[in-house]
C-alpha cells in the first residue's frame, strides 16, 4: 500500500503545483494587460486599409492644438442589443476617439455619456443637438452622437453616427476637431452663375432655396463668400476665388481676376462648354435655350492653356451605363460616352488634390490644352482613358442620341485633360493696364460731337494699387472644365432618417473641391483622410462563387419564366382576362387545351422552384460550409490535438510507472 499513498501524494503535489502556476499566468496576465492599457499606445494595425492608424493629416492636426478640446461621446447600449450591426460600429468609433485622444498628448478629453430616458444626461444631448432615434412605439429614444467643444465655447457636433459613412469617419472626425482648433476659416470669394446656393425661383415660389450639396459641405469648414459679376477688384481677405461657370464678365471684372492672380492669390476656376447644370436649372439671366459655354479664354491664354468651346470629351472605357428608352417599349442599358466615371487610373497619384481620391464623375466635360510656348506647367490632375475621342458641343443639345455617339465612336488613342494645376510665372492677360471704362454721353451733346479723351492708365489705377504686368510669384490655379461635376446627382445620395437629410457621397466629387480648397490656400492636414476604408469586408471568393452559381442557373431561370409568361398568355387569350372578354362557352378542344395549358404552368411553376431552391441551395451549402471552417473546424483541430497529447503523456506517464 505504500506506493499507492506515494503516487498519490505526487499527483496531489502536481495538482497543487498545476493550479498554483495557472494562478500566476493568471496574474500576470491581467497585470500585463492593465500595464499595456496604461503606458503602452503601440498597437499592430494589420488591415488591407490602415482602419486603426491614424493618417499623418490628422496627426499634424492634433500636435498643432494649442488648447484643450472636450468630446463628448453619447451612446445608448441598447442600440446593439436592438441593431447589432450599431454596436459594432460604436465600438469602432471609440476605439477611433481614443485614438485621437493618445495622440493629442493630453490636449483632447473625452467623456462617455449613456443618455437613459428622461435624464439630465439625455437633457444635455438634446441641447448640444444631437438626434435620438426611437426604437419602438413606446417613445424611448437612443443616441450615437458627439458633442465637442473647445475653451471658447466654440461647439461642433456628429449628429448621429451612420454606418454609411464609416468611409469618412476619421475625416468627419478630424474636420470637427480642425474646427475647434482653428476657428479662423478659409474665406473662398465665390462668382457664380449657377444656383450653387439654392435655387431663387424656388425662393419666389415660396419654397426654401435648398443649397448644393458642395456648397453645405463648403460652409462646414471655409467663409463663402458671395462676390458681384461685375466686381472691380476682389476684396483682400479672399484667400481663394472661386469662379463657376462664368458667362458675361466684364472686362472690369477679368482684370480683377487677372490681377489677383499676378499677385499671389489662389483660384479655382470651373468653365463648361456645355453645362448641364445651367439647363436644369434656368434663371432670369440665362433663359431656356442660351448658351450654355463659359471659358475665360483671354486669363486662359495668358496662363498657358485653352479650353475650347465647342468640344466635349468622350471615352467609352469609361463612359456611364445609362437606361435608354426602346421604340417598342421599356429601357435597354446602353453607355453614355459623355458622362464618365474616372476611377484610380485617371486621377493624378501624385498631386495632393487627388492622391487618395478614387472616382470622380463628369458629364460633358471639355477638354484642357496647354497652348504653344506657354511658361506654366499644367499638370493633369483628371484625364480621360485612351480610349478616348473629341465630340462636337452641339451634338449634346437638348436629347442626346446615346446609341449614335456610341455608334459614331472612333477612339483617338489619346489621354484628354478634363482638370489641371496650372503653376508658373505668366504675363498679365492686359498688358496696356486697366482696361479704359466706357464714357458717358455728355448731357445735351450732339450726335458726333467730340467727347473728352479717357483717362490714362494711370489716372484710372486706384490710388495705392500698382498694376502687375508679370506674376510677382509663380501662379496657382486649378482649373476644372466641367461644372455639372458639382450637381448633386452625380455624385451623392439624399436619404432622409428621421427628419434629418443624410447625404452618401457615391463619388469624390465634392473631395476634389474641398481638397483643391484646402491645398491653394495652403492647408493640407485634411488631405488624404477623407474616404478611409470600412472595417466591413466584403466576402470577394463568397460573391465570386455565389456570382457563379446565379450564372448557372440564371439562362434556366429566363427560359422558364419566358415559358410561363407565354403560357399564361396563351391562357388568358382561350378563357379571357376579365369576365367581359371571357366566353360564354368552350368547345371540348378549348377545354383540353385549357387544362393542357394549366398542368403546362404549373409544371413549368414547379421547375422554376425548383431552380431557385437549387440556386438558394448551393448558396446555403456554402454558408454552411464557411461557417464551419470559421467557428467549428479550428476547435475540433485544437481538442484532437489536445486528445492525442493527452493520450501521448498518459502513455508515457504509465510506462514510467511500469519502470519504477
Amino acid at each position: 500500500m505504500a506506493l499507492p499513498d506515494r503516487l498519490r501524494g505526487l499527483f496531489a503535489s502536481r495538482r497543487a503545483v498545476a493550479l498554483a502556476a495557472l494562478i500566476c499566468i493568471a496574474l500576470m496576465l491581467i497585470s500585463v494587460n492593465i500595464l499595456a492599457a496604461r503606458f503602452v499606445t503601440a498597437q499592430l494595425d494589420l488591415t488591407r486599409e490602415r482602419l486603426y492608424t491614424l493618417s499623418s493629416g490628422t496627426l499634424k492636426t492634433l500636435s498643432k492644438i494649442n488648447e484643450p478640446i472636450t468630446l463628448r461621446f453619447y451612446y445608448s447600449p441598447r442600440l446593439a442589443d436592438e441593431v447589432p450591426s450599431y454596436g459594432v460600429y460604436a465600438q469602432r468609433v471609440r476605439e477611433l476617439l481614443d485614438q485621437y485622444v493618445a495622440a493629442a498628448h493630453g490636449k483632447i478629453r473625452l467623456e462617455v455619456y449613456n443618455p437613459q430616458p428622461f435624464s439630465d444626461i439625455e437633457d444635455r444631448a438634446v441641447a448640444f443637438g444631437l438626434q435620438g432615434v426611437p426604437l419602438d412605439t413606446s417613445g424611448e429614444q437612443v443616441y450615437f452622437g458627439l458633442a465637442a467643444t473647445n475653451s471658447t465655447d466654440d461647439q461642433q457636433i456628429i449628429p448621429f453616427f451612420q454606418p454609411e459613412r464609416e468611409r469618412f469617419l476619421e475625416y468627419d472626425l478630424t474636420k470637427l476637431v480642425h474646427s475647434l482648433a482653428f476657428p479662423k476659416k478659409t474665406v473662398v470669394g465665390l462668382i457664380s452663375s449657377l444656383p450653387l446656393e439654392g435655387d431663387m425661383t424656388a425662393m419666389m415660389r415660396g419654397r426654401p432655396p435648398e443649397p448644393m450639396a458642395i456648397m453645405e459641405q463648403l460652409d462646414q469648414l471655409d467663409t463663402v463668400k458671395p462676390l458681384a459679376a461685375n466686381i472691380d477688384a476682389i476684396p483682400a481677405d479672399v484667400d481663394v476665388l472661386m469662379l463657376v461657370h462664368p458667362q458675361h464678365l466684364s472686362e472690369k471684372t477679368l482684370y480683377a481676376i487677372d490681377q489677383f492672380v499676378l499677385k499671389g492669390g489662389k483660384a479655382l476656376v470651373f468653365v463648361d462648354p456645355h453645362s448641364e447644370l445651367q439647363g436644369s436649372h434656368p434663371s432670369q439671366l440665362d433663359q431656356p435655350g442660351s448658351s450654355s459655354t463659359s471659358s475665360l479664354g483671354r486669363l486662359f491664354k495668358s496662363w498657358g492653356f485653352q479650353v475650347p468651346a465647342n468640344a466635349v470629351a468622350g471615352d467609352r472605357r469609361d463612359a456611364q451605363r445609362v437606361g435608354v428608352p426602346r421604340p417598342e417599349g421599356g429601357m435597354r442599358p446602353l453607355d453614355y460616352i459623355a458622362w464618365l466615371n474616372l476611377k484610380t487610373d485617371n486621377l493624378n497619384r501624385n498631386d495632393l488634390i487627388t492622391a487618395d481620391l478614387s472616382h470622380i464623375v463628369m458629364a460633358s466635360s471639355g477638354i484642357i490644352e496647354p497652348v504653344a510656348g506657354g511658361k506654366t506647367t499644367v499638370e493633369p490632375l483628371i484625364t480621360t482613358s485612351l480610349d478616348s475621342t473629341k465630340i462636337p458641343a452641339e451634338k449634346l443639345a437638348g436629347l442626346p442620341d446615346v446609341a449614335g455617339l456610341l455608334a459614331e465612336f472612333k477612339s483617338d488613342n489619346k489621354r484628354y485633360i478634363l482638370a489641371a494645376h496650372v503653376t508658373g510665372t505668366v504675363e498679365s492677360a492686359f498688358p496696356d493696364g486697366p482696361p479704359k471704362p466706357p464714357q458717358p454721353a455728355k448731357p445735351g451733346a450732339k450726335e458726333g460731337e467730340a467727347q473728352q479723351p479717357p483717362k490714362s492708365s494711370e489716372q484710372q489705377s486706384r490710388p495705392g494699387t500698382t498694376a502687375l504686368k508679370q506674376s510677382a510669384q509663380p501662379i496657382n490655379v486649378v482649373v476644372v472644365a466641367d461644372t455639372d461635376m458639382l450637381d448633386d446627382k452625380f455624385w451623392l445620395q439624399k436619404q432622409g432618417f428621421f427628419g434629418r437629410r443624410l447625404v452618401v457621397p457615391t463619388a469624390n466629387n465634392g473631395d476634389f473641391v474641398a481638397n483643391a480648397i484646402e491645398v491653394l490656400a495652403g492647408g493640407d492636414d485634411l488631405v488624404g483622410l477623407r474616404t478611409r476604408g470600412t472595417s466591413a469586408r466584403p466576402f470577394d471568393v463568397v460573391e465570386d462563387i455565389q456570382n457563379r452559381a446565379e450564372a448557372r442557373y440564371s439562362a434556366e431561370e429566363h427560359a422558364l419564366q419566358t415559358k410561363l409568361k407565354d403560357t399564361r398568355a396563351k391562357l388568358e387569350s382561350l378563357t379571357g382576362k376579365d369576365q367581359a372578354t371571357a366566353p360564354t362557352s368552350l368547345s371540348a378542344e378549348q377545354t383540353k387545351a385549357i387544362e393542357e395549358f394549366r398542368a403546362d404552368m404549373v409544371q413549368t411553376r414547379r421547375q422554376l422552384r425548383n431552380v431557385q431552391a437549387a440556386l438558394r441551395n448551393d448558396i446555403t451549402r456554402l454558408k454552411v460550409g464557411l461557417e464551419f471552417f470559421d467557428i467549428a473546424l479550428i476547435p475540433i483541430i485544437v481538442a484532437v490535438v489536445a486528445l492525442i497529447l493527452g493520450a501521448v503523456r498518459l502513455r508515457r506517464r504509465s510506462r514510467r510507472m511500469a519502470e519504477t
